[in-house]
Formats: structure tokens, sequence, C-alpha cells
């Protein structure tokens, strides 16, 4: 079978190739722009020459670039079964822009940004590039990664403007190079660091244009469309309008401008372009079409004037409305968005750039100083549209407003008043504050030095907040959690709680009660509660779904998870049954006990009634009756994958109670390790665990600090500078940090118990090639963070 593979592999196409060749040539001009000098046994070199001649069948080939291996076992199906139909569709597409075949232009117009994408990533400088992203992961998980993202670009670029270049016109025609997809952006040039190899400029930069010759006489630019339409007054360094690497989007597939005939220099620029681009080979019909830096005469920001479209730009952009067959409709705007809630949820920018001292314009409540004026412009939250904080303070005032908290209700007044109504207005607010178009990663908090963050693996419940959340406030500088309320936006009617209140009025109450409790966290931006990106990215919630098919199989609940769940359980049956007998205690009392005395069963009924009073997560109001008598308890969390994409998104290391998330997040770091000189190897075990109070619930007093929480603090921030460096000089202070907490006298907290912080720092830290892929293709950052360590939470037997 090995025998009959194919292992020879071609990531520039053939019949890609022949568009290049002048009649009756059959062989194209290579130039090698790193030629290899042979040295011969006797030591003798003999210098390579770096222009050569070779058939299609000979150029752009790498043996094995493809092929995947099962022991002894060679496998070509990544040749055979992904290139050789996307190749095929995309020669079809290639063909009929060339020819302006508008009905196959139509046809082919999915397959032709399909073959694009596939193209970029398929290069020698692709696969370099996705294995800078996810790290040494093998040949054959490469091949599988490089399936899955593919397709990443495609969105944006049919978005844009979509102009093809004439050059029948020129002496020069067009070169093709080793990575014929190429990105041009005017500040940065060939040997900007920015694009040092295998990296390019962002395709989501509003003044990136990506360049793909069609062949030598047609070459296909594709622009942002607010650039093309206003190219002098945009930033070109920031992300253009609603970038994304996944989503639906509709646009009309005849828009193609096609009025420019190109000159000789335009030509010979767009050849340098190209050429500054490849990696090793770049070819032609002509050999001195090969060297278009000889005579170029613009600078590399003057290309731009080249590359800019002038003609039929009315075609693209505008708003979009369409009615379909079964009386639906659908609407999007120039940048694909499908509501209007940019404009609900706009800010408007500051004029000037902010002082230090000034409130950070991301809306995170900190000073610009130490927020954003640190990080690059295109690496900052936005500052057009309301951030995490200032839309969670919204919802907040909203739910203050709704249930009367604002006007003297207490919770009392809540818990018996709360209806239909209140449910779905609070829904309805949040999916406003929430669209189905809302881009997470421009609104979350960036990784920020010398700040601690924590994120919180698992299930976050009201009654948890005082164990998990609130002592965590004490110990890192910030935490970021998974916000409790769903997005009705993503959710079928009969289980919508703005379309069937009902059956959501007890987690409301919860709901509710947890936003209160950790309202002043929120103002102040020390806790972000953040949506689980599933609830506003359906592309995200189904991949999230793919992979989470098979991941609960063979957890394992230890001793103290059974424990914890079960309490939770037991006192969640406790108090259903409770509201189902408010209204006739004593006969409840009588119906489990009938041999009590009756007035033991009357003072029993009288505690009951009391301990209704008292809970607040009971509602003061009958049970509903009838065949929907049901409740919806929705517990939201962060998986292992979306917790370590929030992680590395965020600057966060996460931190978990359960134990089986704890073995689950080892179990699926999948990631090679980048070292085999690990923090868990430097420190012995019991080195590794920080003991820490922890407050009893009720006696939190917000401002109230525990005596040593600030040298604890420094602790973790040390742990975690360790952790991300492994430099033996940080990791011997975080020994001297470690000893002298330890050597701090014990305090007696009143009202407080002790607990424990283990930490996890495994070689590479934590990172799956799934997170990792989350990342690359919805967080459009231009570098993964790592995630360096881990923390177990845990109370002291």
């Amino acid at each position: 079978m090995n025998e009959q593979i194919s292992r020879k592999n071609h990531y520039v196409p053939q019949w890609y190739q022949r568009g290049f060749l002048k009649a009756p040539q059959s062989r194209l001009h290579v130039l090698d722009l790193a030629p290899q000098d042979t040295i011969l046994p006797s030591g003798k070199i003999i210098p390579s020459s770096p222009l050569s001649e070779c058939s299609p069948k000979y150029a752009f080939v790498e043996l094995d670039l493809y092929t995947t291996r099962f022991g002894d076992v060679l496998n070509d199906e990544v040749e055979r079964l992904l290139f050789g139909p996307v190749d095929k569709s995309g020669a079809e597409a290639v063909r009929a822009l060339i020819e302006n075949k508008s009905k196959r232009i139509h046809d082919y117009f999915t397959a032709l940004f399909d073959f694009l994408d596939t193209q970029k990533l398929r290069t020698p400088k692709g696969l370099d590039f996705l294995l800078g992203r996810y790290g040494q992961i093998g040949q054959t998980a490469l091949m599988v990664e490089m399936q899955r993202v593919r397709a990443m670009h495609c969105t944006i670029w049919t978005e844009g403007v979509r102009e093809i270049v004439s050059a029948k016109n020129s002496h020069v025609k067009f070169i093709v190079s080793d990575h014929p997809v190429t990105i041009y952006h005017r500040e940065f040039s060939p040997n900007h660091s920015t694009c040092n190899y295998p990296n390019d400029p962002g395709i989501e930069l509003v003044g990136s244009q990506t360049i793909y010759p069609l062949d030598g006489e047609h070459c296909l630019i594709l622009t942002h469309t607010e650039y093309a339409k206003s190219p002098s007054s945009v930033d070109v360094l920031a992300k253009r309008t609603h970038a994304r690497y996944r989503g639906h989007s509709y646009v009309r597939t005849d828009a193609f401008i096609r009025t420019r005939d190109m000159s000789s220099a335009e030509v010979i620029a767009i050849n340098h372009i190209l050429k500054s681009r490849a990696r090793k080979y770049v070819a032609a019909a002509q050999v001195d079409w090969l060297y278009p830096e000889q005579s170029n005469s613009l600078s590399w920001r003057e290309i731009e004037q080249i590359l800019l479209p002038r003609d039929d730009l009315w075609r693209f952009g505008g708003e979009m409305v369409m009615k379909f067959s079964d009386g639906t409709y659908h609407f999007q705007d120039a940048f694909g968005r499908t509501s209007k809630a940019h404009e609900y949820l706009a800010k408007t920018q500051p004029e000037s750039e902010p002082t230090a001292d000034d409130r950070c314009p991301c809306g995170s409540a900190q000073r610009y100083a130490d927020c954003c004026q640190p990080l690059p412009a295109q690496e900052r939250p936005t500052w057009t549209s309301c951030g995490i904080r200032e839309r969670n303070i919204a919802l907040c005032n909203a739910v203050s407003d709704i249930l009367g908290l604002n006007k003297g209700n207490d919770w009392n007044d809540v818990r018996r008043e709360l209806n239909d109504e209140h449910v779905a207005r609070i829904h309805e607010f949040y999916e406003f504050l929430w669209p189905t178009d809302t881009l997470l990663c421009e609104l979350l908090p960036r990784p920020k030095a010398n700040v601690s963050r924590a994120v919180l693996l698992g299930p976050i419940d009201v009654r948890s907040l005082p164990l998990l959340i609130t002592p965590l406030l004490e110990y890192f500088d910030e935490l970021v959690v998974p916000h409790p309320f769903p997005n009705a936006a993503g959710l079928r009617p009969e289980s919508s709680p703005t379309k069937s209140p009902t059956l959501y009025r007890d987690q409301t109450l919860r709901n509710v009660l947890m936003l209160l409790e950790l309202e002043g966290f929120i103002r102040s931006g020390r806790l972000h509660l953040i949506p689980d990106p599933m609830d506003v990215d359906e592309f995200y919630r189904a991949e999230i779904l793919e992979l989470e098919k098979d991941q609960m199989r063979g957890v394992a609940l230890s001793d103290r998870d059974k424990r914890y769940t079960e309490a939770l359980a037991k006192d969640d049956h406790k108090r259903w049954v409770l509201r189902a007998h408010a209204d006739d205690l004593l006969a409840f009392v009588k119906s489990n006990t009938p041999n009590l005395a009756h007035e033991v069963a009357e003072k029993v009924a009288a505690h009951l009634k009391q301990e209704i009073e008292e809970d607040p997560l009971i509602l003061l109001q009958p049970m509903p009756k009838g065949s929907d008598n049901g409740q919806l308890m929705l517990l939201k969390n962060f998986g292992i994958d979306s917790g370590l994409f929030i992680a590395s998104m965020t600057g966060s290391v996460p931190y978990c109670h359960l134990d089986a998330i704890w073995e689950k997040l080892h179990a699926a770091n999948d990631k090679q390790p980048q070292s085999a000189d690990a923090l868990a190897e430097r420190l012995p075990a019991d080195a590794r665990s920080i003991e820490i109070a922890v407050r009893l619930p009720g006696s939190y007093k917000q401002g109230e600090t525990i005596p040593n929480a600030d040298s604890v603090k420094e602790v973790i921030r040390i742990f975690i500078k360790a952790a991300s460096r492994n430099d033996p000089e940080e990791i011997a202070h975080l020994e001297a940090a470690l000893k002298a907490v330890r050597a701090q006298p014990q305090i007696d907290i009143p009202s407080s118990i002790l607990a424990h912080l283990e930490a996890s720092a495994p070689a590479g830290g934590f990172m799956t090639t799934n997170a990792t892929r989350l990342v690359h293709t919805y967080g459009l950052t231009t570098r993964i963070n790592p995630v360096p360590l881990a923390f177990r939470f845990g109370w002291t037997d």
C-alpha cells in the first residue's frame, strides 16, 4: 500500500502553476530565495544556483508534507480526499473568474473562498504558522487542525470589496509564489517584527488586503469595505468592524470590480509584495519578472494606492433585508451584524488620548495607566461599545428597576411578587445586552502584568458564593465567573425564559440574588461575569457540543465531590418540598408523622413556616398548578476547553473545587510539554499548597480583610509569574515568599475555617489542542497566551 500512495505533495496545485506559463512554454523559471550549497565528501563546496527551470509537476512540491503515519503504515487521505476535491472545485472557481462567467461564478462562489483559505494554510509557511500557534502537536494532529480551521477567513473575505485587476496591457505579468494567498498592509513592511516568519499581518485588520494572482494576467484583490470607501479616515491598525472568523453572511456573488488594467510599474509593485511574503520559492514565465525589487520605484506604503479599489464601490456594503418562503426575515448590515445592538450599546470614543489617571475608556473602572495604556491599540478591548462591566452594571440597574428594589421593595417583596412579566423583562434585557452578534473577544479583559486573575471552572450556584467566590476575592486581584443568566436568543420557545417565563421563576430568583450579592465587586471591576460564549455564538456552541460528546464518559466523583453535590441536592429537595406544601404545613407534617401529637405537629409546622420565611431562595407564592408546573434549573459553567479559552484570552489561571474537574483538567491537557523543567518538579508537593482562611457564610462584610490576605495575594502573584517564566530566580523568590507566609504567626479569625489552594503547573502549562483552536478562531489575537498553572480550592478536613 505504501508504494501506491501519493507522497509528493503539491502545496501549489499544478493546474494553478500552468496559468502562469506563456504558450508554448511548458516550464516555469523558479527562483530559490535561500539556495543551499552542496558539500562533497571531500569537503569541497559547490555553490547552488538559485535559478532553475522545471515543469509544474516538479515545482512547489514537498515529500510527505501531508502524509500521516501510523507505525509503518503511511496514509495519503489528506492529499486525496481533502485537497483533491478542494482543488477541483477551486480550479473551476478560478477559471470562472478569469473568463468572467457570471453563472459559474455564482455556482462556485463558496468553493472559491474555501479554496483560498485552504491554499493559505496548506503551504509550508501556512503549516509553520499553525505549528507556531499549536506547538509541536505531531503530523497527524497538525493535519486535523489544518482541516478544522481552514475555512476561518471566508466570512471576512466575502464581506469585503472584491476586485479583479488585469495585466493584459503590461509587458510584465504576475508571478506565482510558494505562499500565493498574500497579505499586504501598508504599516507592516517585509522586515517588520510583526511579519517575522511565518507570520503575516492579521487579515482582520482594517488596512490588510489579500492578494491572489488568478493567473499571469489576472489578480484578485480583497479589501475591507470601510477601508476601500474611506482610506484616509480609518485606523488601519484597528480590527475591521465586526471582525470574526466564523459566521453566516449573505453577499452578492455578482459583485466583482473589473475596470482596471494595470501598468507594468503596478504589476511589478504587486510582484514585489508576492515575493516579499514568499517563504523560499517564486516562479514566473520570464526570469526578469522574478526580481521586481530591482525595478520597483514605489515604497512599501505607496503601494497602497495601487491596491485600493476606485470604481463601483456602491456595489458593496449597505443593509440587507430578505424574506424567505416560510415567511421569516433576515436582516444584516454591511458587516454581517444581524441586530441593531451596536447602536444602542455604542459609546463615544474619547477625542484625545486619556491621561494616565483617567478612567480607562474600555469601562473597566481602572486607571488608564493600569489598563489599556500599555497595550497596542489593536490589542485593547473595544472603546466604542459598552464593556462587560458596563453591561453587568446596566443589568443590575434594570433588575432593581423591574423588581422595585430601587423604590423601597425588600427581598421578601421580591419573593412574594416575582411574576412571569418580571422574569420575561429581566431576560429580555439580558438578551438585549448580549445579542447573538456579540463579539465576545472584543470585550474580554486583557492580561495584565502583576495582576492575579482566576477563572472558575465548574458550575456556579448562589449557594456556593460564600464558599467559592467571595473568599477567593480576598486572595486574587480579580475573578472571572460564568454569567448565571441564560440567553433566551439561543433557546426554543418552549424552554425560553422570555416565551415560557413560568418555568424560570425559581432560577430567576436565585440568579437575581447572585447578581445583587456580587454587585459591589462588579462595580469595582474586581469580578467579571462573562456569558458562556455558546450563548452568543452559534458556531462556538456547535463546536463545543461536538467536542463534549464523549468528554463526560468515565468521569468519577470523589467522596468529597459526592458529599458536596449530595448536600446541594438535599438542600434543593427540602426547599421544593417546603414550598410545595407551604399552604398547609400542618397537614404535611401529620401525613409524614401520623403518630406525632397534635401540639407537637403544630410546633413543627410553625418551625417549617419560619424556615420558609427566612430562606431567601424560596418564593413566597404557591407552586404553579397544572401540567406546566415544573421549573427549569440551569447551572451555568465553563467546561475545560471553554475555561482554558477564557483563561488564555484574559490572562487568568483556572481554579476549581471539584476533584472530578481537577482530574479532567489534567487528563485533557494534551499538548506536548514545551519544557521538561516544570514548576511542579522544582517544588516539593507540600510547598505547592497555600493555607488560607475562609469566612463562614454570613460573616463576610465587604471591605473587611483577613490580616494576612495581602501576603497570600502576593504569593499567588509570584506563583503565577514563576510558573509562566520557569526561571530559577523566580522559583527561589517563590520559595522565600512561601516560607515567609508560613512563618507568620497564626491569627485567630472569628467565624472562619481553614482552606487551601493547591497549585499544579505541568511542563508547558495547561492548554488543550481544542482550546488553542478556540483562541485561534474566536479570539482574533496575535498570540496564544499560555495558561501556566491551575489551583484546586478545598477545605481542610
